[in-house]
């Protein structure tokens, strides 16, 4: 099993699309809410792949830097603690581009 800080250290950034990982259990931040609120924006492009298959699970989320951006907020209003982001902006800075 995948643990959350060990993806999220290795995570490498995409040229285009933001990513989100997001660490879902048991409980009131379920894998149930998680993908309510992924398809409450699930308009256009977005790619969901679920990492680990027991709970706690990951999900890795590729989407564009807005939808990203509304969804990490979706995610935090509704309690969710476990989760990174990593968009496209960043990667060139941390590259030294």
């Amino acid at each position: 099993m995948v643990s959350f800080d060990s993806l999220a250290s290795s995570l490498l950034c995409d040229a285009k699309l933001a990513q989100i990982l997001l660490e879902v259990g048991p409980g009131p931040q379920s894998l149930e809410q998680a993908r309510a609120i992924l398809a409450e924006h699930a308009e256009g492009d977005i790619d969901i792949e679920r990492i680990n298959q027991v709970e706690p699970a990951l999900l890795l989320v590729r989407t564009t830097p807005e939808r990203a951006r509304r969804l990490m907020i979706a995610f935090t209003e509704n309690g969710f603690t476990r989760l990174k982001s990593i968009y496209p902006a960043r990667c060139g800075h941390e590259q030294g581009s």
